[in-house]
């Protein structure tokens, strides 16, 4: 069972939670709070209520492969990570402020209170045999270099050109599935 987590400005029914849905429609693809705390503790709750009848496998994007990462390490989980975010309190220290999120025409207020509680998810020691990272090298918010040398040594696949949004990101559907399969 595939469990997506978005990422910041976004929500599990965004173009990647959608496409998702599409192929592993039994996947779960939740709103994550805002608050890092709480988004943790969402996906933790369905992965333990989840986990009893199915082999769970993350997909993480940006913020959501951060979180992802984490949740791997602690539950031994295998994940795929989408363009993650490897220092996501140094990453998201410029955004604070009122956050819109377009897909549902919220917003909320990032504070630097949330961004530190972010430090306590950051992972320095990774396995990396649950990991599977697709990165596009024009990603435009984030160096897709430095999660490549982080995941060195995971399955890592990287295309050139491509955007944060990760282009065509459909085809990756069988890498996905077969991730999943493996976990």
């Amino acid at each position: 069972m595939l469990l997506y987590l978005h990422g910041f400005r976004s929500v599990g029914l965004c173009y990647k939670g959608k496409l998702i849905a599409s192929f592993a429609p039994n996947a779960l693809t939740p709103n994550l709070p805002y608050v890092p705390d709480l988004a943790i503790s969402l996906a933790e709750s369905l992965i333990l209520e989840h986990s009893k009848e199915n082999k769970i496998c993350l997909v993480g994007s940006s913020l959501g492969g951060y979180y992802a990462t984490f949740l791997a390490q602690k539950y031994h989980l295998k994940a795929v990570l989408v363009n993650p975010v490897v220092d996501a309190y140094k990453t998201l220290l410029p955004a604070i402020g009122r956050i819109d999120v377009t897909y549902n025409n919220t917003s909320f207020f990032w504070s630097l209170d949330l961004v530190e509680s972010l430090k306590k998810y950051f992972v320095d020691s990774i396995t990396p045999e649950l990991y599977c990272v697709l990165l596009q090298s024009g990603d435009q918010v984030l160096d897709y270099r430095i999660a490549a040398q982080k995941f060195k040594d995971s399955k890592l696949i990287i295309e050139e050109g491509g955007s944060h949004h990760f282009d065509n990101f459909i085809a990756q559907k069988d890498t996905i599935l077969q991730w999943e399969k493996e976990a």
